[in-house]
């Protein structure tokens, strides 16, 4: 049989953090893409060399983002995987008579 730990506050903690970091990463995504634009519309203009590096930097801003976004689903997790330990212990706890 498996033994359980569960440290709520260590989980809560992980969780708060992986949503801090998303909006941490997503923050800096948007202050590195506003430089990237600036530059190719005012330090890195060309014919064709600056359009496709903005293009190129655009598809990686994007595939990014989508990644980053799986932190959100982690960050959920952790926080139900709390509350449903805290509702079984509470459960359990009235099954005992206590």
């Amino acid at each position: 049989m498996a033994n359980i730990h569960v440290d709520y506050e260590a989980i809560r903690g992980t969780a708060t953090a992986l949503s801090r970091a998303q909006t941490d990463m997503e923050n800096q995504l948007t202050t590195l893409k506003t430089m990237i634009d600036q530059l190719v519309t005012s330090g890195f203009i060309t014919d064709q060399a600056s359009g496709r590096f903005q293009t190129a930097y655009t598809n990686w801003d994007t595939g990014t983002r989508q990644a980053i976004t799986g932190l959100e689903g982690m960050s959920k997790f952790l926080t139900e995987a709390v509350t449903q330990h805290e509702s079984l212990d509470t459960s359990l706890s009235s099954a005992a008579g206590g």
